[in-house]
């Protein structure tokens, strides 16, 4: 599949839930499936919606029904490395709800790697693979997600290579301290990592490297990556030497993006959180976009925070995080003139450049982290929207039982019809109306413009245009950005 087609199906299924029964069979055995001596759950319609839904997209449509149907053909051959990339952001729900409204849950991944293997023919390689927030216990994501069980059920009936592990070279560990300061290794990629430079390809060209920060990690470490003339990702290589990409994110909100979609689901490719840009210091006014109106004690608290994440001394680091925590706590007394901090806002300036960079990197950059021409390895994204995430994204999610699934094979053109389908409206969502204009950039995520894709709506062929009038799921935005998304009615 190539980022030239920008075409969308979508498949309303009617399915609120998802299968309970491990390994998530087929409810039938199909012509294609004989080969894979699998069983059959008569309550499993999840599969079967997939099915269609790679039908509908038109995948190998010739042989569809028999025997030799093959979706994935025209994109996946036998020997590939095949990288898969679900959502498993967080082992825990912020506030105790739904999992599965955060997160991707291991029936969405059996139809995909069945279909994986019979393009295989029995030779190559499946990596599934995530780089979750830095205190998430990947293991615990994986076992609460049903893959790591899925994927063990699988290495023991095929013969292809079937590799899964977390991304992060390091994990946060909490302390006894306020704040999450240590760090503990976890280094698994068999392969190693390669930094990817962008250079003046970067969306950071001309921001000013000293005002760049993310929130778990120290300045001082974020302008080792970012200078004026290097603007460097840590990827896994196992990224860098597959063939192809299968993008498998949830549909939700986001606090800082407006929606996390198949874009925002490549945040959780590098293994290195520390260069990884979150927002910027002060605000619009002052070259930032951490909050909206000036505040000396937010200042305060930056320069606070930038001396906890610093300091070599656990004293030094325990007095100025009392102090930082007394200093908002003050809020409640004398009120800021806004509740922002950390840019979790519409006016987020930040999140996007680094998205774009990332998704460019994982798309053109070759086994040796060079930015090239070229597309180096063929993309699909199947977007789940079974159960999808409302109000206060990525991590307190409300859940939307909204029974839809996404396909295609451009990231901008899925989130385009993602947040339509949302109710929400893209031009008014930074990241993507900037993904829309990346087709500037040598190597581009977008080709033409947003009126040019169509989408196949449970079979039929429909303008993105009728879609919008046709379709919209009402999904609450993050309260901070209820009447700044919306579409228009």
């Amino acid at each position: 599949m190539t980022l030239n087609n920008t075409d969308v199906a979508v498949e309303f299924s009617n399915i609120e839930n998802y299968p309970n029964n491990h390994p998530y069979n087929p409810s039938e055995i199909y012509p294609e499936l004989h080969d894979l001596c699998i069983d059959t759950d008569k309550d499993n319609r999840l599969y079967s919606k997939i099915r269609k839904l790679f039908f509908d997209y038109g995948m190998d449509r010739e042989n569809y029904d028999k025997k030799g149907w093959n979706p994935f053909r025209n994109f996946i051959r036998p020997g590939m490395t095949v990288f898969i990339k679900p959502n498993t952001v967080s082992h825990k729900h912020k506030t105790g709800g739904d999992i599965f409204s955060i997160i991707t849950h291991a029936s969405v991944l059996r139809p995909v790697i069945d279909y994986v293997i019979i393009a295989l023919k029995g030779v190559g390689r499946i990596i599934v693979g995530d780089s979750p927030l830095y205190d998430s216990d990947y293991n615990e994501a994986m076992k609460i997600s049903g893959i790591k069980e899925l994927l063990e059920w699988f290495k023991k009936r095929t013969p292809i290579q079937i590799e899964y592990f977390d991304l992060r070279i390091n994990k946060a560990v909490r302390t006894w301290l306020y704040g999450k300061w240590s760090r503990e290794e976890v280094g698994k990629d068999p392969r190693g990592y390669q930094f990817v430079d962008l250079k003046d390809e970067s969306y950071f060209k001309d921001i000013e490297p000293n005002k760049l920060r993310i929130a778990v990690a120290s300045h001082k470490n974020m302008m080792k990556y970012h200078d004026r003339e290097h603007h460097k990702y840590l990827f896994p290589k196992s990224l860098l030497e597959s063939d192809v990409i299968i993008n498998v994110p949830k549909l939700k909100t986001h606090r800082r993006t407006g929606i996390t979609l198949a874009l925002k689901n490549f945040m959780g490719l590098p293994a290195l959180k520390d260069s990884l840009p979150h927002f910027m210091v002060g605000t619009p006014d002052e070259g930032g976009d951490q909050y909206i109106n000036p505040s000396l004690r937010k200042r305060i608290g930056t320069w606070m925070h930038d001396r906890i994440q610093t300091s070599p001394f656990i004293i030094e680091k325990f007095i100025f995080a009392v102090l930082k925590y007394l200093n908002w706590k003050s809020g409640k007394v004398f009120r800021f003139k806004d509740d922002i901090s950390e840019a979790m806002w519409p006016g987020n300036d930040t999140v996007w450049r680094t998205l774009l960079d990332l998704n460019r990197a994982a798309l053109y950059a070759d086994k040796e982290g060079c930015i090239s021409d070229k597309v180096q390895r063929n993309y699909l994204c199947i977007m789940d929207g079974i159960i999808g995430g409302e109000g206060n994204g990525p991590l307190a999610c409300d859940p939307v039982h909204s029974g839809v699934l996404l396909i295609g094979s451009n990231p901008v053109s899925m989130d385009i019809v993602a947040a339509t389908l949302m109710g929400f409206d893209p031009d008014k969502i930074r990241l993507i109306r900037k993904a829309i204009d990346d087709k500037k950039k040598k190597s581009s995520l977008f080709f033409g413009y947003k009126n040019d894709i169509n989408v196949v709506d449970n079979g039929s062929v429909i303008s993105l245009e009728k879609f919008a009038d046709g379709r919209n799921l009402h999904y609450k935005p993050h309260p901070a950005w209820i009447g700044f998304i919306e579409r228009s009615f």
